[in-house]
């Protein structure tokens, strides 16, 4: 039975409403620019995790060094967004997607020369800075130029997000032992995706209008509803970000390969644009977003526990759990703002502090795994506290995306 916290609507359309610029490109170039500046927002975090044991082991650090190689990205894709958000105001969306790109493909092609530790946390911190501005103007870009079909062009980014992923955590560790260069080139070697995506960016900018898009996020407010959606946010992006950077060091000291340790984390990615694809579309047609939070919350959980307690017996059908629930409640919380909000202004308002406070708490899931590691000699608790991670995001749905007054108001204007 649908309950009325199940049904909030989700006024995607009109979240997505604003000034129009037509371009002068066509849906073709613009689509693929759109989709390939996604695929690079998650490769240089996702590669490291297949060879993070041959990074300790040559570089001789420590398992929390070998963490923050995936926390300090995330960190500065909090810190970072604010002053993205400027940039893209002062100098126009196109102009701001551009930097961002450059700065992601310069950090990603400077770990070649990664002979210390601290060049490979330099490239991380410019890598995560890069990744923010990205985010940001991703979906003001959409909503520049595809401002009737704000939901489509959401999914295909955050598919390409996935996909990039994907090809990253599948490729590296293959790449590490053909390449004469190890995992320094493997690492590196992402770097070309961003080049085309540079190229396309370039056309769209040469085209664009020549006047700067204001875009206006306003900073991250303080308010109960902008909390408990940034314990939100921040809660699953802790369950994402530690199993992205550990999932695959776990089944290789359970004895997998590099190869079918970073095969499985591909797979996992791949699970994730099931997810959501089909959580998206099932919330957009039924309007039961606390339900659709709650039940991919839930299947984390499960398959989290599922991989803590008994990872090898059937290792495949876990990960596809946990690929459906993490990839499917991403995209759920994400809708959140437009859900919760009445203008775009207000979705827009909590949609910055949700991700300002959301990925700084996320960014610890990372150290909070290898600090676990370390403490316990396995993996087997730091996983399960994932899983308790994954049930407090089940509580918090309720609360994130209540929103009685919100709903009171839409039924007066039926």
């Amino acid at each position: 039975m649908t309950t009325a916290e199940d049904s909030i609507p989700i006024p995607l359309a009109q979240a997505g409403a604003g000034p129009v610029t037509r371009p002068r490109l066509p849906a073709a170039v613009l689509g693929p620019a759109i989709f390939v500046l996604a695929l690079n927002l998650r490769m240089g975090i996702s590669s490291v995790g297949p060879v993070l044991p041959q990074v300790v082991h040559d570089l001789d650090v420590t398992l929390v060094y070998a963490s923050l190689l995936t926390t300090v990205p995330v960190v500065m894709m909090g810190v970072a967004s604010p002053l993205s958000a400027r940039l893209g105001a002062k100098f126009g969306l196109e102009r701001t997607v551009i930097g961002a790109i450059a700065i992601v493909g310069v950090a990603t092609a400077a770990r070649y020369w990664a002979t210390s530790p601290i060049t490979l946390l330099v490239s991380a911190a410019l890598l995560g800075c890069g990744i923010a501005a990205g985010n940001t103007m991703l979906p003001a870009v959409v909503r520049r130029y595809f401002p009737a079909h704000g939901a489509l062009l959401t999914g295909i980014y955050a598919v390409g997000i996935n996909i990039g992923a994907g090809l990253a955590a599948f490729g590296t560790p293959r790449l590490a032992q053909s390449l004469s260069s190890g995992w320094k080139g493997a690492l590196a070697i992402w770097a070309t995706m961003a080049v085309v995506a540079l190229a396309l960016w370039l056309l769209v900018a040469i085209r664009a209008p020549r006047h700067a898009m204001a875009v206006n996020v306003a900073m991250p407010r303080r308010t109960r509803q902008a909390w408990i959606a940034a314990c939100l946010f921040g809660v699953q992006s802790m369950v994402y970000y530690g199993i992205l950077a550990w999932l695959a060091p776990l089944y290789e000291e359970r004895g997998w390969s590099k190869v079918q340790a970073g095969l499985l984390l591909s797979f996992f990615t791949a699970m994730q644009v099931v997810g959501a694809l089909s959580a998206s579309l099932l919330v957009q047609r039924s309007g039961r977003l606390v339900l659709g939070l709650r039940l991919t919350a839930a299947v984390s959980a499960l398959s989290l526990v599922l991989v803590a307690l008994s990872p090898l017996s059937l290792p495949w059908l876990w990960i596809t759990l946990l690929g459906v629930g993490a990839g499917g409640i991403f995209p759920l919380t994400l809708t959140v703002p437009l859900a919760t909000t009445s203008s775009v202004d207000e979705a827009r308002s909590l949609t910055a502090s949700m991700l300002f406070y959301g990925y700084l708490l996320g960014a610890t899931g990372p150290f909070a795994v290898s600090l676990l590691r370390s403490m316990s000699g396995g993996f087997t608790l730091p996983f399960a506290v994932l899983a308790l991670l994954a049930l407090a995001a089940l509580v918090l749905a309720a609360p994130a995306a209540h929103t009685p007054r919100l709903r009171s108001a839409e039924r007066g204007d039926q």
